[in-house]
């Protein structure tokens, strides 16, 4: 190659590392854990602010089919200039060895209320004793992913349990070792086949929105995933199942119950592809995809962050890295910039003030694995846009609180008034309400709660306390 050239090449690679870092700040970089091919960590944001990394280490993956579980914990407050490194992290308790039934497994990561982690593996579930400084490790035989945690600190996962010949999918709470069903999905497949899941797939998801459970499960040695909807009382629906790749796909549920999926194509050159489900054809049918490219992708991830805003993030074309709001106009690209490299399994987790995290990379020296957080996205940036916060009252509130909108909004109404929780799952959704209007609290429990006022195209925020 004419010398020139290649230092012009090496001069416009730098220029777009720089663009890409313009208004993100990088808390981690790892390039020595050399992963396999399905790179599966984990990034959360426990309400206390700290942020951790559940970092699976495929080291030894080639030679002995062992990977390793590294949590790490960074407290964000500490932060002063971009951290090319791993200095400031600690390392949580021991490092733990996972046996990997293969290269899709994942790990399950949660954080309750209280600021308990969990993390969940081939059967088992593992406690973190932070006065031991150590992980306490429990069987829980059926084990297949799931691991969430509902509204009132509940640890919630997914068992697929094989009773007299029948085959039933069960919620079921963890609390000190033991476990106790929460709902049963009793099913039958429109065909004679057991639909037999990936053990610990990231397909292998539960979600709860007001009240009803929303379940993805990936079948063995097939493309495809079943859905259901359901709760303990009315029983389980059996959706439509779709075709994708199980470990490179991602799904929401919106606070209206709207599902939303993206995965990556069947075929080459497995194009991104996004889909919602019409309940009353129950089919699969088109989502938004405008101001996205649609080339080339591979994993990705959807999330709402704590204004019930769709996020979005995916390993594009060529193996570059992108992050994207969901608006009325479409998809909007915020970064990092396409200069990213290989943002494989990129994943998304938002703090109290609605900062957006991200994290993406393999892990190696050209790819280290690594955190950002976009700057200057907070929970108040309708404020700084010249909005009004919401002011509920009383606050701390109760039973019910107040809020009067009369001044701010100039529209009749408000199209939808939401509360989130600290994990910014919507709790209470209520639509076409009177712009000052008091609402009840049915039973919320104690805690922290985001507000999100709409009308039209305005929206406003705030935060109220429940005791």
């Amino acid at each position: 190659m004419n010398k020139s050239i290649l230092t012009f090449a090496l001069a416009a690679m730098l220029w777009m590392g720089a663009t890409a870092d313009e208004n993100w700040n990088i808390f981690y970089r790892n390039s020595l854990i050399n992963p396999g091919i399905n790179v599966q960590s984990e990034l959360a944001v426990a309400p206390d602010g700290t942020l951790y990394l559940a970092e699976l280490d495929y080291t030894d993956i080639y030679n002995t089919g062992i990977a390793y579980l590294h949590v790490r914990s960074y407290d964000i407050s500490q932060w002063t200039t971009d951290n090319f490194s791993t200095a400031g992290w600690e390392t949580m308790g021991q490092i733990m060895e996972l046996n990997m039934a293969n290269n899709e497994m994942w790990i399950d990561f949660a954080i309750t209320p209280d600021n308990r982690l969990y993390a969940g593996m081939l059967d088992s579930i593992l406690r973190y004793n932070e006065t031991a400084n150590a992980w306490e490790s429990f069987y829980v035989p059926d084990y297949i992913g799931g691991m969430m945690v509902d509204e009132s600190g509940r640890l919630l996962i997914l068992q697929s349990v094989d009773i007299s010949s029948n085959h039933r999918f069960v919620i079921s709470e963890f609390s000190d070792g033991n476990l106790s069903p929460v709902a049963t999905i009793e099913y039958e497949l429109p065909f004679d086949v057991i639909l037999y899941p990936r053990i610990m797939n990231e397909a292998n998801r539960i979600f709860l929105v007001n009240g009803i459970f929303y379940v993805s499960v990936a079948r063995a040695s097939t493309n495809q995933n079943y859905y259901f909807k359901g709760n303990a009382t009315d029983g389980f629906e059996l959706l439509k199942e779709h075709f994708v790749h199980m470990n490179l796909s991602s799904m929401v549920v919106s606070p209206e119950g709207e599902i939303i999926i993206s995965h990556r194509g069947d075929m080459a050159p497995y194009t991104l592809a996004m889909k919602k489900y019409d309940f009353e054809a129950n089919d699969w049918i088109a989502f938004d995809m405008s101001g996205l490219d649609a080339g080339a992708a591979h994993a990705s991830h959807l999330a709402y962050d704590r204004q019930g805003r769709l996020t979005f993030t995916y390993s594009g074309e060529s193996n570059k890295g992108f992050a994207f709001r969901h608006g009325a106009n479409g998809w909007e690209h915020f970064g990092p910039k396409e200069a990213v490299p290989i943002a494989h399994m990129p994943k998304l987790a938002f703090d109290l003030s609605n900062s957006v995290f991200l994290l993406h990379g393999i892990g190696s020296g050209s790819a280290p694995l690594t955190v950002r957080r976009f700057v200057d996205e907070t929970i108040s940036v309708d404020e700084t846009k010249g909005n009004i916060s919401v002011q509920p009252y009383p606050n701390p509130a109760q039973s019910q609180f107040t809020i009067d909108l009369s001044n701010d909004f100039a529209w009749a109404n408000m199209d939808k008034l939401s509360l989130f929780d600290q994990q910014g799952r919507a709790v209470r959704v209520w639509h076409k309400l009177p712009l000052k209007t008091t609402v009840e609290l049915d039973g919320l429990p104690a805690g922290l709660y985001h507000i999100v006022a709409e009308a039209g195209t305005e929206r406003r925020t705030g935060r109220l306390s429940v005791y």
